[in-house]
């Protein structure tokens, strides 16, 4: 089994694994991380999208401190896979993701599509916190894991 984290669930750890945090939120985020540990110790895969590896460089440039950032993202990445966004399998989920929700007129974001997409092609379960969101999208399987 694949699991595979949306980008909101990996921005949930970075932030709450900041010493600044509330305890709560704080000891959220280090649940979520032995959540992850547990999956990929009973042998399943715990990983993210190339995409959302896009998506977090970004945020790392939108920070203050780049540098601090982008040592926080790297550092929360390291044990996970990270998994190549396939040039044939991917696109062809994404026409058919992205035209079912066009055709119901609930389009998401496009890096939300992307992801899906991706979760779809790999098939994969995606650890969201946004599954109203996700619900829509034919034959993904989601999930939340807070």
């Amino acid at each position: 089994m694949i699991y595979l984290l949306d980008t909101d669930i990996l921005i949930f750890m970075i932030r709450g694994l900041k010493s600044a945090r509330p305890p709560a939120q704080r000891k959220r985020a280090l649940a979520l991380v032995e959540r992850c540990q547990t999956a990929q110790g009973e042998g399943e895969s715990v990983g993210l999208s190339a995409v959302s590896v896009s998506e977090l460089e970004f945020g790392a440039h939108l920070s203050a401190d780049y540098s601090r950032e982008i040592t926080a993202v790297q550092k929360l990445l390291a044990p996970f896979d990270v998994y190549d966004y396939d040039a044939v399998a991917c696109p062809r989920q994404y026409g058919r993701v992205r035209h079912g929700l066009e055709r119901l007129g609930q389009p998401i974001g496009s890096m939300d599509m992307l992801i899906a997409a991706h979760a779809l092609a790999l098939d994969a379960i995606l650890v969201t916190n946004n599954l109203a969101h996700f619900h829509i999208v034919d034959g993904l399987k989601a999930t939340s894991w807070l």
